[in-house]
């Protein structure tokens, strides 16, 4: 029982860092769209993805034992554990933060803002569930 304890302060820590990390991000995403500084915007946008990463690491570690070292690996255990909805999010928030914003430089805040606004539900989901979580 004290094993699950740790555990859980492990989860609920890991779930603070997403939350920092993507308050940061917000705070810089915002900066990069008022000065229309893109090198800042790109920046903003994979710390965006990094809090989303830390999440899902947790909540699969929480659920399989298991810390995923890559991004077809978190998308193929997400697979493995039904949540279909989890992979396809993920896969959705990485390739418009990630892929295009951060890598192809592509500009276009709405999408971004959007992205966003899914990586936020998802920590708040996860934040709301974390008795269903283990």
């Amino acid at each position: 029982m004290g094993e699950l304890n740790v555990a859980e302060e492990v989860i609920d820590s890991s779930l603070i860092t997403a939350e920092e990390i993507l308050s940061y991000a917000e705070e810089e995403f915002e900066k990069a769209i008022k000065s229309k500084d893109v090198l800042l915007y790109r920046n903003a946008l994979d710390k965006v993805f990094l809090s989303m990463i830390v999440a899902v690491n947790s909540y699969i570690n929480r659920k399989l034992g298991i810390t995923p070292k890559s991004h077809g690996e978190r998308r193929s255990l997400l697979r493995k554990m039904d949540r279909e909805d989890l992979r396809a999010v993920y896969s959705d928030v990485m390739r418009t933060l990630h892929d295009e914003a951060f890598y192809e430089g592509v500009y276009n805040p709405e999408e971004a803002k959007y992205a966003i606004t899914l990586v936020k539900k998802m920590l708040k989901d996860f934040k709301k569930n974390l008795t269903d979580y283990v």
